[in-house]
């Protein structure tokens, strides 16, 4: 028999709580479930990295596309054969104070708290050479000679800035994993610029991950798979540089098999070539499917996705098989921007004092949308994105920041000329634009024909 549809009125603040666009899907039990994908992308991901126990590769795709969701999908996949260990940039560091060095010590951290978690206490030889390494960053007693010049005596007074007073004695995994905690958490919370991070030698971290990957994988019995996330939001360009092209052989030298996310804009810049070079070709995620605007049928199956997300936290009664089509067309294919949409909408619904989303509640998220860019965007922006789409997809360089900001939308499965389109929200500030530019007839004071 048919399962009954519950015409129970859904408790809509209850479905606010669980539309939480931050939170990975998948990651917990308080998260929305993962939605299952068609992505040839991630076969290959899953091919490369499950043949190779040191394979280096990077997951790359628009913000809020599913990446995070996905390396859960990776870790809980290869936990069984791997011993997983995933770094959250975005929760440990953040993106702002973010290089190779500051890179280095958040994998350092993560794998020393692994460590402790599933293996317990550390060996003491070990942990002696690793505050070894961390003591060789400040010798005792040592300050650069005077004659060092300017740039030695500024980098130690960094130095000094990020590690504080190190223990005389480091004894224990536990002290260690404090010390470089409480150097994450200075810089999160001072601003180091990406040419003073620069500036920093990395190379005691460097050996502190190496020389602890190897020993985690002898303990553990099995490779250590490394699974980095965020590093898709780091958007200076010299912090980009820093971490996957310039001292990229930081991350290579590690004996692990190294997952990354990646800037999707860094593939289309000057310098993308050489990411190529370094890392090999990038895994591209690509927007899910966006289903017909004037469909009507819920079996649709570019609408199954996000009518499960909706079905998975209670929001099926909040939302019509129609509202939903007419949500996800305004998210572009990305979840996160669906999901932030359907929060929107529930947030209107709760605020109107209503037990179901309305037509016109989408309709005011939607131009919300459109409002907010409407500031942001210059002419300048309107002709970089004019060139895109009329060239078919030539032209990506000049738009690379509409592309990172998810104005231009990159869809690898679409068509070949299609493959670059504009998400929905800017279409009528871009007709606009359009219609200003286009030639006037004098005589008839409108457009020339």
């Amino acid at each position: 028999m048919p399962a009954k549809v519950s015409n129970v009125p859904p408790n809509l603040r209850d479905v606010l709580r669980r539309l939480n666009p931050n939170k990975p899907a998948g990651s917990d039990s308080t998260a929305i479930p993962r939605v299952a994908r068609d992505s040839n992308a991630l076969r290959q991901l899953h091919a490369h990295i499950g043949a190779d126990p040191y394979a280096k590769a990077l997951l790359t795709g628009h913000i809020g596309v599913g990446k995070s969701t996905e390396l859960f999908e990776l870790a809980n996949e290869l936990r069984p054969e791997r011993h997983v260990i995933i770094c959250s940039i975005a929760q440990t560091l953040g993106v702002q104070n973010l290089d190779a060095f500051a890179l280095l010590i958040v994998v350092l951290e993560a794998c020393i708290q692994s460590w402790m978690a599933n293996l317990g206490a550390m060996p003491a030889g070990l942990v002696e050479e690793l505050a070894n390494h961390v003591r060789n960053l400040l010798p005792e007693g040592k300050r650069p000679p005077k004659d060092s010049g300017p740039s030695m005596f500024r980098e130690f007074q960094r130095m000094q800035e990020i590690f504080g007073q190190i223990p005389k004695k480091i004894t224990s995994g536990e002290q260690l994993a404090r010390l470089y905690s409480e150097v994450l958490q200075r810089l999160a919370l001072r601003y180091v610029t990406p040419e003073q991070l620069a500036t920093l030698d990395p190379s005691s971290i460097a050996m502190s991950c190496e020389v602890l990957l190897k020993e985690l994988e002898s303990h553990a019995g099995k490779p250590v798979l490394l699974l980095i996330d965020d590093l898709d939001k780091v958007g200076n360009i010299v912090a980009q540089s820093d971490i996957f092209l310039d001292r990229a052989m930081a991350l290579q030298r590690l004996h692990c098999g190294i997952v990354a996310t990646c800037p999707l804009d860094m593939l289309f810049a000057p310098r993308g070539r050489e990411l190529d070079h370094v890392w090999g070709p990038a895994y591209i995620l690509d927007p899910f499917p966006v289903p017909d605007p004037i469909g009507t049928s819920a079996a649709d199956t570019k609408l199954k996705p996000y009518l499960t997300i909706l079905r998975s936290i209670g929001a099926q009664n909040a939302f019509s098989a129609l509202q939903c089509r007419k949500v996800a067309g305004a998210s572009g294919g990305i979840l996160r921007a669906f999901v932030y949409a359907c929060g929107a909408c529930v947030t209107y619904a709760l605020e109107a004092g209503e037990n179901h989303v309305r037509d016109y509640h989408i309709d005011l998220v939607a131009r919300d949308q459109t409002d907010l860019w409407r500031g942001r965007l210059e002419d300048a922006d309107y002709a970089a994105l004019t060139a895109v789409l009329d060239t078919g997809g030539s032209n990506v360089p000049k738009a690379i920041h509409l592309l990172r900001a998810g104005v231009l939308i990159r869809d690898g499965a679409a068509q070949d000329e299609r493959q670059f389109r504009p998400a929905p929200w800017v279409m009528p500030l871009l007709d606009t634009y359009r219609k200003r530019k286009q030639p006037q007839d004098p005589k008839a004071g409108g457009p020339a024909k």
